[in-house]
């Protein structure tokens, strides 16, 4: 929600979203970076599709406020994590070991209109029936 405080300066926007079944929301302040997708194999095997969306929040900004409180998370490599809701089984998101961004997945924000994805990354490794348009190509 955008608003503006008494001083004239306007406030940070702010991202809700949540998983699957509800038990895990969150809010992000803070500028989104990086909307993208990815078609790793790490990505496809996490979610069982053949690409994920995902947009960066500063980590910071970013607050656990449901009822399942924060979410589990599984190592999914020598420098990342990637959390989960045990409840739904809900994909949340990625974090690189030391990272001031956390890579959330666009899907389970409330509005994940408002996050185009500008590039996709291993393109090469989704199956070959897959074509994804991202802005970078749509405004080609």
């Amino acid at each position: 929600t955008n608003g503006s405080n008494l001083k004239g300066t306007h406030a940070m926007t702010t991202y809700t979203g949540g998983c699957l079944c509800g038990s895990i929301r969150y809010t992000a302040t803070g500028e989104p970076s990086r909307p993208h997708y990815c078609s790793c194999k790490m990505c496809q095997q996490w979610s069982g599709a053949p690409v994920v969306a995902w947009v960066d929040f500063p980590r910071n900004a970013l607050s656990w406020d449901g009822p399942g409180g924060e979410p589990s998370v599984y190592r999914s490599s020598e420098m990342a994590k990637r959390g989960f809701c045990t409840q739904c089984g809900g994909t949340l998101f990625a974090l690189d070991d030391g990272a001031d961004t956390i890579c959330m997945t666009t899907a389970t924000l409330d509005n994940p209109d408002s996050h185009i994805p500008e590039s996709h990354s291993f393109a090469d490794a989704a199956p070959a029936w897959l074509h994804v348009t991202t802005k970078a190509t749509s405004n080609s």
